[in-house]
């Protein structure tokens, strides 16, 4: 009995003892994360934000004034007193002078101007003018005037129609753009063709045919024109072109002009000159040089 009661009080103590120190749990360990061999590692993507706009200054618009870059007509008034003269070529065989100063009536020009834009600041320009005039005059030798014999002591009834015809494509060379500069300078490069006609005639000399005879230029020319903007109502313009051949035909024409603008109208106040010859190798040759005040209106379809 005693030895069951101490066996109890041994286990009572192992166990208080056993009861004081706990064993702690095994800590469980992580494992490492897994990943595929050779997968690459991703980047985190980035935006990228568009760079700030600069503020801009808005660009003013380019003036584009120079005479003639818009399409357009021109009506002017030409007054001049320049008769032609007729001349024996060397192609006249009868033996007789040709030579004639036409008198009387010398009447006014009318000129008729057109333009058609080609693109920065340039332009084609068509010009025509027509000139008349008739007189009389008693003839001093026996003269042959193509081919028709009139006399000496004959009234000669005469008239002469001039026409002339030309194409220029005015070319802006320097600056481009003009963006209102007040200096420009132009060059024309063209083709120009004169036309007279003559008439001859005596009534009062049974002996003698009426006559008609006519001869024509034409030729390229060269040329260059100056323009100065002193403000934008008030154009100055100077130009001039052409072209001969020694001892053949030649031609050439000048034009100065103070020009107003109003809207859609300009007014021209203009000082013209054109001379003209035909080829003395024929059996007669013209020559004549046009001057006189000319002043013109023009209307521009903008």
């Amino acid at each position: 009995m005693k030895s069951i009661f101490l066996s109890g009080i041994v286990c009572l103590l192992s166990a208080s003892a056993g009861f004081g120190q706990q064993t702690p749990p095994p800590q469980q360990q992580q494992q490492p994360p897994t990943s595929v061999p050779g997968t690459p590692t991703q980047p985190k993507p980035t935006v990228q934000l568009p760079p700030p706009v600069p503020k801009q200054t808005p660009t003013p618009p380019q003036e584009r004034d120079t005479g003639g870059d818009a399409f357009s007509v021109m009506a002017g008034y030409w007054q001049t007193t320049a008769a032609p003269s007729m001349y024996g070529g060397a192609g006249n065989t009868t033996g007789l002078p040709g030579d004639i100063r036409f008198n009387g009536d010398r009447k006014y020009a009318l000129v008729a101007v057109g333009t058609i834009p080609t693109g920065h600041e340039n332009s084609l320009e068509f010009t025509y003018f027509r000139n008349q005039g008739a007189g009389s005059q008693i003839l001093a030798v026996n003269s042959n005037y193509f081919g028709n014999n009139f006399f000496a002591g004959d009234q000669l009834f005469t008239g002469y129609t001039v026409q002339s015809a030309k194409v220029s494509w005015n070319y802006l060379t320097w600056p481009y753009p003009s963006n209102g500069a007040k200096f420009r300078v132009k060059t024309l490069w063209e083709v120009q063709y004169v036309n007279i006609s003559a008439s001859f005639n005596a009534p009062a000399d049974l002996d003698t045919t009426p006559g008609t005879g006519s001869k024509n230029v034409i030729l390229p020319a060269l040329g260059m024109g100056v323009e100065y903007h002193p403000n934008r109502r008030v154009r100055l313009e100077l130009k001039g072109s052409g072209f001969g051949i020694p001892h053949h035909a030649d031609l050439w024409d000048a034009q100065a002009s103070v020009v107003l603008r109003f809207s859609q109208l300009e007014f021209f106040l203009s000082y013209k000159a054109y001379h003209y010859k035909t080829s003395p190798q024929a059996d007669q040759y013209f020559s004549q040089t046009l001057l006189g005040p000319m002043i013109g209106i023009r209307y521009m379809f903008k």
